[in-house]
C-alpha cells in the first residue's frame, strides 16, 4: 500500500490507531480499491438509502442540506480526509440527510454495508472508534438542548448555524430569505439587516441575493 494513501486512512477517526498490518489486511479481506471522481460530481444525494460508507481521501467536497419546509438550505465545505455522514449507516433511519458534491477531483474509497458490519465485527479498534464518532455526536447534540438562549442578535444568528452544521469551522453558505431568517430567529427583518451588515462591515461574512457567505465559521464564532 501507498504510503501517503495509508497516512491519509490513519488521520481518518475511524482508522485511528489501526496498525499497517492490520489495516493491509482490512483491504485484502474487503477487497477494495481507490476510485475517482470528478469535479462537480454528486457522490451521494439528499434522501438516499446509505447502503455504504464513503472515504474520502484526497480533495473537497461540499454538502447541501434543507430545511424540512424546503425553505432554506445550508452548504458546507470539507477538505480531504473526511467519511461521509457515518451515522447515517445504522439506526432508525439509515438515509443520508445531506447532498455530497465534489469540489475538486476526489479520490475516495466506499466500503459497503456487509463489509463495514465484516469490519466492525472482527476489528476492535474499527468498533470502538465507529462507537466513539457516533457518542460524540450524540453527547453534542443533546448538549445543544440545554445550552442557555442566546440574548443577542449576533449570538442568536450563530447559534441557529451552530445547531445545523456538521463541522464549527471552514466555508458555510446559508440561502435564506431576510424575512424567512427573521422567522426563525424571531427576530425583526430591520434587526436582522442590521446585524448581518455589521458582521459584513467586520469581514465576517458576504451578503448576496438571499444568500450569506461565511469563509471561515471558526471566525464568525469569535464575534459571540
Amino acid at each position: 500500500m501507498d504510503q501517503a494513501l495509508f497516512d491519509k486512512l490513519l488521520s481518518l477517526p475511524l482508522f485511528q490507531g489501526i496498525g499497517r498490518g492490520e489495516f493491509e489486511e482490512i483491504m485484502a479481506r474487503i477487497r477494495l480499491g481507490v476510485k475517482k471522481a470528478p469535479s462537480r460530481t454528486v457522490l451521494v444525494r439528499e434522501g438516499a438509502s446509505c447502503n455504504s460508507l464513503f472515504f474520502i481521501i484526497n480533495g473537497a467536497v461540499f454538502s447541501e442540506q434543507h430545511s424540512d419546509k424546503r425553505n432554506y438550505s445550508l452548504l458546507e465545505w470539507f477538505e480531504a480526509p473526511f467519511v461521509l455522514q457515518p451515522e447515517s449507516l445504522f439506526g432508525l433511519t439509515t438515509r443520508y440527510t445531506r447532498t455530497f458534491t465534489a469540489v475538486t477531483a476526489v479520490y475516495y474509497i466506499e466500503v459497503d454495508k456487509r463489509s463495514i458490519g465484516d469490519i466492525l465485527f472482527n476489528y476492535p479498534t474499527f468498533r470502538f472508534n465507529y462507537l466513539n464518532l457516533l457518542s460524540k455526536q450524540a453527547q453534542q447534540t443533546g448538549r445543544r438542548l440545554w445550552q442557555s438562549i442566546p440574548l443577542t442578535d449576533n449570538a442568536k444568528f450563530i447559534h441557529f448555524l451552530t445547531c445545523r452544521i456538521a463541522h464549527p469551522a471552514g466555508r458555510k453558505e446559508l440561502h435564506i430569505s431576510m424575512s424567512e431568517l427573521a422567522q426563525e430567529l424571531q427576530i425583526s427583518r430591520q434587526r436582522i439587516s442590521q446585524m448581518l451588515r455589521a458582521l459584513e462591515g467586520k469581514g465576517e461574512l458576504m451578503l448576496g441575493r438571499e444568500k450569506i457567505e461565511i469563509p471561515a465559521f471558526e471566525r464568525l464564532l469569535q464575534t459571540v
